[in-house]
């Protein structure tokens, strides 16, 4: 009887959410060790699979550019650059992969599937700051440590004159942040382009303009 009554409580709990409107996302994805939530094919309409996939393919594409980028560096630890650029280089990795999908892939598959204007905005905001990264990655100018902490084509260059296996490794991850690069504009500017034509551009200047008055009052 007992068991019975846990059940009937744990039933009216589920269509309490489901009223509510409150998803709720079981973990399965990547299938032998579910981490996220992701279900394209059945929740996102089918005329943004295509981006939306495409943006997924941006994520893990970061993934492999900044595994390569350690491999690269760790390259060049061995060959006598030092332990710094390899901590930096490890930063990177641990930081943005678990970044890339919270900040900007998580916002835009819930924008696809919901769209909130408000949360294409967070997408907008942090996918910049992602595609500003990997073009600076495929660079990877002297400012910090010389560059060598990221595998772009500068240090690239610097390295193949007196190293050829590391400057390899560098020029391998130059392409790697390029075809990034490339992907993620393309990638942004087909979001962009649904943004503005589904008019939610104008939704969240109304929005906007509604949290300012309330803040104001």
């Amino acid at each position: 009887m007992q068991y019975v009554t846990v059940l009937y409580e744990l039933r009216r709990k589920e269509d309490a959410i489901a009223r509510a409107g409150i998803v709720i996302e079981d973990k399965n994805w990547p299938p032998y060790f579910p981490i996220i939530h992701h279900d394209i094919a059945n929740e996102i309409p089918v005329h943004l699979q295509k981006i939306q996939y495409v943006a997924f393919t941006t994520l893990l594409g970061l993934v492999l550019c900044l595994t390569w980028n350690v491999v690269a560096v760790t390259t060049a630890w061995i060959k006598g650059e030092g332990p710094t650029i390899w901590f930096l280089a490890i930063i990177y990795f641990i930081s943005g992969v678990p970044g890339g999908y919270v900040m900007w892939y998580r916002p835009l598959y819930r924008a696809m599937r919901t769209d909130s204007a408000l949360k294409f905005g967070w997408f907008f905001l942090f996918y910049l700051l992602h595609i500003g990264f990997c073009i600076f990655a495929s660079v990877a100018p002297p400012i910090i440590f010389k560059g060598k902490s990221l595998a772009g084509i500068l240090p690239a260059i610097d390295l193949i004159g007196h190293n050829a296996l590391v400057g390899i490794f560098y020029f391998i991850g130059f392409g790697f942040f390029c075809i990034e690069s490339l992907l993620s504009v393309w990638v942004i500017q087909q979001v962009y382009m649904y943004f503005r034509g589904s008019g939610k551009a104008d939704e969240m200047k109304r929005e906007a303009a509604r949290r300012t008055v309330a803040a104001a009052l």
